[in-house]
């Protein structure tokens, strides 16, 4: 064996290697990012409630009002937690302005681009401000939120629930296997707000649907929460039409495959839970009538929802498997998942009720309500359905057919007209060459003829010259 090539071999090998660690060092040797310390100042200002890990002590600043956080280690982002409905507000560093809160998350992270020690927020309006963080460069940690926005048009499943808890209580189940497994568009919606009352519960949600793997930021209803023992105990508080106009715009805009809500007894008989779920199976069944709810018809079109579960409904009942390991959940179960969910809502610890699939308030017992697209055969929300993921490659591979099509179509035109051009070429050479013939024999007859005639006139004149002679011949004699 010669030494040199393999030495060569071996030198080559390890500078693809070396190559390899340089171009991919971020990802091979991707660090998990850690909270800094960092001082937060304002003029006028105890900014030490923003830093005490808590939902409930916040501290309220004025329009234009400045933030200032600095670090002596470079921050990789920050993450803030506001206490208000979010408006507007603008991020300065490293000479650099950028616009924040355009999408109201309550609980935004903003990635620095570069290595920044200080920074400034800057409120467009008046806004409470719960906690600011800051992080280093690398991977953040779970817990750390970075909201997408409502899935707009394109929601798999819309899960309607009246406060911030029913969600994961009772259809937790579904958000831990179709959102936090499966990754689909999930999107949840809720009929009230605490902005009047416990604004804890505003986080909580957030939390509980973090956890839960939902990753589309949730769309809040303007109706405050109050408690009723029946649905005309409900009425007494909320508008039916007003209700019911909110969950039909809801329907239209996100224009879900499946719809899924709470049971139309109120669980345990909660009138609100009852107004909801009587509301949605409203909205489902008349959603694609354009005269029905008019306000958002203009906005949104009309929408005909393929399937719509209800929390314990007793048709066409469906159990969900709420006790497989899911791996996108760390091994957790979906039962598992919603537990953690609900150890969220901290507020409503004190409460009763519980997440289990093993009570009569099971978060896996649904009954189909209305389908367009057949019953179920099994236990999954999503037979005979298509999501919209699935759909776009579809879509994808028709239009990649049709153009392929396309092409084959004006490929076989081409050849055609190339076949079409040839046999004129040469049906052109063909009657050429027939002119060509016609034109050959005319011009022979007319020099046979012309050799004929010289023939005659000249055997005529032989003839003549003989008859000459013969006479001369004569005379001599």
């Amino acid at each position: 064996m010669k030494l040199k090539p393999f030495i060569t071999t071996i030198f080559t090998v390890l500078i693809f290697f070396v190559a390899t660690l340089y171009f991919h060092s971020e990802t091979i040797f991707a660090q998990e990012a850690e909270q800094l310390d960092v001082t937060i100042t304002s003029p006028n200002k105890n900014c030490g409630k923003l830093q005490d890990n808590s939902h409930s002590t916040t501290v309220s600043f004025e329009a234009q009002d400045t933030i200032t956080i600095t670090s002596e280690t470079a921050m990789g982002g920050i993450y803030v937690k506001f206490n208000d409905p979010v408006q507007t507000w603008t991020l300065s560093y490293n000479d650099k302005t950028e616009i924040k809160g355009e999408y109201g998350f309550l609980h935004e992270y903003a990635a620095f681009s570069e290595d920044v020690t200080s920074c400034n927020i800057t409120l467009d309006s008046a806004m409470a401000i719960s906690e600011i963080s800051a992080y280093s460069k690398g991977t953040l940690p779970p817990d750390v939120q970075l909201w997408k926005k409502p899935c707009e048009g394109q929601a798999d499943i819309l899960v309607f629930s009246t406060h911030a808890d029913d969600e994961i209580l009772f259809l937790g189940g579904v958000l831990a296997t179709y959102a936090g497994q499966q990754h689909l568009n999930v999107q949840v919606c809720y009929m009230t707000n605490y902005w009047d009352g416990d604004r804890r519960r505003e986080h909580e949600k957030l939390d509980g649907l973090w956890e839960s793997g939902v990753r589309h930021y949730p769309v809040t209803g303007e109706f405050w929460d109050k408690y009723a023992e029946s649905i005309e105990g409900a009425l007494n508080y909320y508008s039916y039409d007003d209700v019911l106009n909110y969950i039909t715009t809801q329907v239209r805009r996100f224009k879900p495959m499946v719809v899924v809500t709470q049971d139309l007894n109120g669980e345990y008989g909660h009138g609100g839970h009852m107004l909801l779920a009587k509301t949605v199976c409203e909205a489902v069944d008349n959603s694609n009538d354009s005269s029905f709810c008019t306000d958002s018809v203009t906005s949104y079109g009309v929408w005909d929802t393929p399937k719509t579960y209800l929390h314990l409904y007793g048709e066409n009942k469906l159990t969900m498997d709420l006790r497989q390991p899911l791996s996108n959940m760390n091994g957790r179960t979906a039962v598992e998942v919603a537990k953690d969910a609900y150890l969220k809502h901290d507020s409503q610890q004190w409460c009763w009720f519980y997440v289990s699939d093993e009570y009569e308030y099971s978060c896996a017992d649904f009954g189909l309500y209305r389908t367009t697209v057949g019953t179920n055969t099994g236990n999954d929300m999503l037979e005979n359905i298509v999501t919209y993921e699935e759909q776009a490659k579809i879509k994808e591979e028709e239009s990649k057919k049709a153009e392929e099509e396309s092409r084959s179509r004006e490929q076989e035109r081409l050849a055609l007209e190339s076949q079409k051009a040839s046999d004129e070429l040469k049906a052109n050479t063909n009657t050429t060459s027939d002119n060509s013939n016609e034109k050959f024999i005319i011009i022979l007859v007319i020099v046979v003829l012309v050799l004929l005639i010289l023939a005659i006139a000249l055997f005529g004149y032989k003839a003549k010259m003989d008859k000459k002679r013969r006479k001369a011949r004569r005379r001599r004699r």
